[in-house]
């Protein structure tokens, strides 16, 4: 189905994460966006960020807000692809299927842990390289190459919204890898730097609040943002009920 411009996939976690893994055998370049309520905001509101979405051509619905809008418009009940277990199964498959794995961003310490973490929990992952997410414009050439020599299958960066997929934009006609993928905070949560919200708070669609408990500092600023977006979706439903009834 269709959201904003996005053709979404209507599969559950595992068909996506199989299909990804089917298609990167295949030869074919997924650019998978997982998209939420600050993923759309940003794109409604951002020309440059709308831009970069364009070159995406594999979209999968995560975060309750956006789940909500579609009901509310479309009135279909779409089933949740939360980045961080879409991430989590591609590792297990990767794992299974022999393909391998560049991670980059958050901070040299986290990504590093992340990668001890995925190989205790996955022991044939494929972990080909990683890099910090801070860098300056001068490095990117030598990041790109990094990847690339790396001969990586999988990029999964995670360097928080919008920054990464303006990254992924930017450079995806250089990148080699077959799957290019935002993972916002995710190296965080499965490094143990931060905890993912309780499996009740996930299921009630209430982790965005679990966040900005946890970290008020850099979460508060975004709610102004979430409540920009439902306005937007319930001035697009109202719009569109006025023109059925015409």
């Amino acid at each position: 189905m269709r959201f904003l411009d996005f053709e979404l996939e209507e599969k559950d976690l595992v068909s996506v994460a199989n299909e990804l893994i089917q298609r990167t055998q295949s030869g074919v370049r997924s650019h998978v966006l997982t998209i939420n309520a600050l993923i759309a905001y940003e794109y409604i509101h951002n020309e440059e960020y709308c831009r970069a979405l364009h070159k995406v051509n594999y979209v999968v619905p995560d975060g309750s807000g956006v789940l909500k809008a579609i009901k509310l418009i479309s009135k279909r009940n779409l089933e949740r692809v939360p980045g961080i277990d879409l991430m989590l199964k591609l590792c297990e498959l990767s794992a299974e299927k022999g393909l391998s794995i560049f991670l980059l961003g958050s901070k040299e310490t986290v990504v590093t842990k992340t990668t001890e973490k995925l190989k205790q929990r996955f022991p044939l992952i494929d972990i080909v390289g990683y890099h910090s997410g801070f860098f300056t414009q001068e490095e990117n050439d030598t990041i790109v190459s990094k990847i690339n020599a790396s001969s990586a299958d999988i990029l999964f960066v995670g360097m928080g919204v919008p920054r990464q997929e303006l990254w992924i934009a930017e450079n995806a006609e250089r990148l080699q890898a077959k799957i290019l993928m935002g993972v916002g905070g995710s190296f965080d949560v499965v490094s143990g730097n931060l905890k993912r919200a309780p499996l009740w708070m996930q299921r009630a669609g209430l982790e965005w609040l679990y966040r900005v408990v946890r970290e008020p500092g850099k979460r508060l600023k975004i709610i102004p943002k979430l409540f920009s977006f439902e306005t937007y979706v319930i001035r697009s439903y109202l719009e569109s009920r006025r023109g059925g009834s015409r």
